[in-house]
């Protein structure tokens, strides 16, 4: 018999399902700024300015108060960084042309994030301002615009965006925290910083309907 054929995003998820389903410790869990509830099994985890609710098992990931379904990049992220086994708080901010491991990234990352944030919803500085403090973020604004998000509770990245001027655009950068190897893949961080661009956009983490 031939089995169904797993897409490479499924594959991710339930790797990452298996490692948090592994270690369901309530104090690791609270240290990651995430709630236990073992009456229930289930995981309560703030992310931006929404609330995320995961079961295990049955394997349930969705958003509160609606229980509307997570997209799976989404999934990934979160079931990632519920796993992590060495929860640090973040200390700054990086670029992301200084971490090494990102070097062949970084073409997809300035193209995917920062060029699609600057060409977007960080075009305009009011439109910028009035889409992050949705996200229950507040942007400091001087020589550049600085706002960092709350992705989850141990993790932040920070946007800054600088106005244009007669010879370039205004422009965006997104830098991610310098604990992101602590929590997650590398690849996980380009995922949560275009997680962070489609939220500044307007959407949600919930999955798209039809």
């Amino acid at each position: 018999m031939q089995l169904p054929k797993q897409d490479h995003y499924e594959v991710a998820r339930d790797a990452a399902l298996g490692k948090l389903a592994a270690d369901l410790d309530a104090a690791r869990l609270d240290a990651l700024g995430a709630r236990f509830d073992p009456d229930s099994v289930t995981i309560a985890l703030p992310a931006l300015c929404w609330q995320i609710l995961v079961r295990p098992d049955p394997y349930e990931m969705c958003l509160l108060p609606d229980r509307e379904p997570v997209q799976i990049s989404w999934q990934i992220i979160a079931l990632n960084y519920l796993a992590a086994r060495q929860p640090q708080a973040p200390h700054g901010f990086r670029s992301f042309a200084d971490f090494v491991e990102g070097r062949s990234y970084l073409s997809a990352y300035d193209a995917r994030v920062c060029r699609r944030l600057s060409e977007g919803a960080g075009r305009e500085q009011a439109g910028f301002v009035a889409a992050a403090r949705r996200l229950g973020a507040e942007p400091v604004v001087g020589e550049a615009t600085r706002c960092v998000f709350r992705l989850f509770p141990l993790f932040e990245l920070e946007v800054v965006r600088s106005e244009a001027d007669e010879d370039f655009p205004a422009s965006c950068n997104v830098l991610l925290a310098d604990n992101t190897l602590k929590l997650f893949s590398l690849e996980d961080g380009i995922v949560a910083a275009e997680r962070l661009v489609s939220a500044l956009e307007g959407r949600t983490p919930a999955a798209r309907k039809g």
